[in-house]
């Protein structure tokens, strides 16, 4: 466990290995983000503000007097202030930590907000009334990505998030359409077995 308890590196292996063990290793769907959302929200931004970094301190190195060193750091640290790296850090956590879990009694999906907040959502897969597959812009069709909507019949609004809960949407899915069918082929070995 971890030191927090909404945070926990290895609740996700966990989750999917109880799942595994109750209903049976094919009848469990696993889905998880795509190195796609990695390059793109973690990878690329950290490369960028880190080249930003070292040419800024390249910069001020020959002009190494004291005052200049001083305005250097500060000008430097105000820039990590500034910078988006709590959001590099947020789609990292993201990345590791959401997924989304299907098997045949349900449609769960984790999602870990930071480290003191994880939310999860339940839909009875009785309940389901539809999953479509959102493609858009052109990287998503090139590296075969897309965003996973699951809508329910229960239609009730949850206050407290302020959010459909009647809706899972699961953005940067590799390869949907295999998904799509993964989850179509368990809805019909649970539902007309």
């Amino acid at each position: 466990m971890g030191i927090i308890s909404t945070f926990d590196p290895k609740f996700q292996r966990r989750v999917i290995q109880e799942n595994r063990e109750l209903y049976g290793k094919e009848d469990v769907i696993y889905i998880r983000k795509s190195k796609l959302f990695f390059v793109l929200k973690v990878l690329i931004p950290a490369i960028f503000w880190m080249i930003l970094l070292i040419f800024v301190l390249a910069v001020s190195i020959p002009n190494i007097s004291a005052q200049w060193f001083l305005i250097t750091v500060i000008v430097v640290f105000i820039g990590l202030r500034l910078i988006p790296i709590f959001r590099i850090i947020k789609f990292y956590l993201d990345y590791k930590m959401d997924f989304i879990i299907v098997n045949p009694r349900s449609f769960l999906r984790y999602n870990q907000e930071w480290f003191f907040k994880r939310i999860s959502k339940t839909i009875d897969l009785k309940k389901i009334r539809s999953i479509s597959i959102r493609k858009k812009w052109l990287i998503n069709s090139v590296f075969n990505n897309g965003t996973l909507v699951v809508l329910s019949e229960w239609w009730e609004v949850d206050i407290e998030e302020k959010s459909r809960a009647w809706e899972i949407v699961f953005r940067y899915v590799y390869d949907p359409e295999t998904v799509d069918k993964l989850i179509n082929g368990l809805f019909k070995r649970v539902f007309h077995s």
